[in-house]
């Protein structure tokens, strides 16, 4: 066998070959379209939550300045001065006050509210307003008895310090007469 011959033997026609398969895509880039959006999820949420928690809360949904009216409405149905002035903002006038209401309130007998309507007419986190609406009965005694009933509609400003809610000032109406 000639040279020739055995080259020839040794290369058989298979016909063409298949083609190659296609690379599979680089992890590289199948990955940064996920981890781009995973991403940007995360600082959405992130932001969202930073804002949520970091945000003061509106001050005119809480509802602290009108409790500190009702407990002061109590008190004072209760004619309990020492509880009274408790809800009263802690300046020199709140000790100025006290020995006059103390007084004041040895002549009331009876002190009653009657349909109370509370309602928070502003806050702005260091000063709320709340209007007092409704009816007040009184006996009064003098020496002399004076009752009566009337409609009640008053504003009581409001002061935070510390963390509480005083009442800072407030217009009693005026009593008639009977």
């Amino acid at each position: 066998m000639t040279q020739e011959q055995t080259s020839a033997q040794k290369k058989v026609d298979t016909g063409p070959l298949p083609p190659l398969p296609e690379p599979p895509p680089s992890p590289r880039r199948t990955a940064r379209p996920a981890i781009i959006g995973a991403s940007v999820v995360v600082l959405v949420i992130a932001g969202i939550a930073l804002w949520r928690f970091t945000r003061a809360p509106d001050p005119m949904s809480d509802p602290r300045p009108v409790q500190t009216v009702q407990n002061f409405i109590a008190a004072t149905e209760a004619r309990d001065v020492s509880r009274m002035l408790s809800y009263v903002e802690p300046t020199d006038l709140k000790r100025q006050i006290s020995p006059e209401l103390r007084s004041y309130m040895e002549y009331i007998t009876e002190l009653q509210f009657d349909g109370e309507t509370y309602t928070l007419l502003d806050n702005n986190g260091s000063i709320a307003h709340v209007r007092l609406t409704g009816t007040v009965r009184y006996t009064v005694d003098y020496g002399s008895v004076y009752s009566g009933e009337n409609p009640f509609d008053t504003v009581f400003e409001l002061v935070l310090l510390e963390g509480a809610w005083y009442l800072r000032s407030l217009q009693l109406p005026e009593l008639e007469q009977q």
